[in-house]
């Protein structure tokens, strides 16, 4: 795990919660209604990381971009013509 860079200290409590200092929360990039992983490293830290920004989030982003598309296969099939839905999205603009 790197150095760390930044320090605070806080208090827990009985029920559990922790306040993270604006100033962390910042640095490691969580942001509010923001989604997180929680983990315990092999030195019994707890390190608390945005999900979707590490190497070990790659996958995970792919396998939910496939299912998405997937799911979207074949579902604009409307019966018109590419050059009729594009002239009713555009109107007469032409690139």
């Amino acid at each position: 795990m790197n150095a760390p860079t930044k320090f605070e200290t806080g208090r827990m409590t009985s029920k559990g919660q922790v306040l993270i200092p604006k100033a962390l929360r910042e640095a490691a990039g969580l942001t509010p209604n923001g989604t997180f992983k929680i983990l315990v490293n092999d030195q019994n830290q707890v390190v608390i990381a945005p999900i979707g920004y590490g190497p070990d989030d790659a996958e995970e982003r792919v396998q939910r971009m496939r299912t998405g598309l997937a799911a979207l296969s074949g579902a604009g099939t409307s019966g018109m013509p590419t050059d009729e839905i594009m002239h009713a999205l555009r109107g007469d603009w032409q690139p």
